[in-house]
């Protein structure tokens, strides 16, 4: 079995639907689901100009690889009612794989641990109430550091609801 981090966003229609759905359909995908985050309330990051997003992190358990769980992630986002946008751009869901165990993954399609994820607050928040002790395996320091020394001030981050 894997266990697997996963960062879950959302800022167009029903934010709070959208993640709970994306959750909903992981479970009966035959995904275990051993953690999820509150739900924190973002600014957009990359591009400015558009809704602000709900966030939120979960830790998953599966015997599929990094590959699959791609392809089936990516279901999960159209099932949820994603439709392929501009880059950083709004969206009606997001499921990235942040971690897969302590793996080191490359490939065309997947970039494993996520290559930007030690510099956003709205990943690194969530994911410390799930995974603090989670060790990055590149930079070789735990979620809780990385998190506590982050400081994104255009990013703010209000504690909504547990997921």
């Amino acid at each position: 079995m894997n266990r697997i981090a996963l960062a879950l966003g959302s800022n167009l229609g029903d934010r709070l639907g959208n993640l709970r759905k994306a959750i909903r359909l992981l479970k009966t995908s035959g995904i275990r689901i051993t953690a999820t985050s509150d739900i924190f309330e973002t600014s957009p990051y990359g591009k400015p100009d558009q809704p602000r997003f709900l966030n939120a992190c979960a830790i998953i358990e599966t015997d599929q690889d990094g590959e699959e769980l791609l392809v089936l992630l990516k279901d999960i986002e159209k099932h949820v009612g994603r439709i392929e946008r501009e880059k950083w751009g709004p969206r009606e869901i997001d499921i990235d794989i942040i971690f897969i165990d302590q793996k080191v993954l490359e490939s065309e399609t997947l970039h494993v641990p996520h290559p930007e994820m030690h510099k956003r607050e709205f990943v690194l928040k969530p994911l410390a109430q799930v995974a603090p002790d989670w060790i990055h395996p590149v930079l070789e320091r735990t979620v809780q550091e990385i998190a506590s020394e982050i400081t994104e001030n255009d990013i703010s981050i209000v504690r909504i609801t547990r997921l």
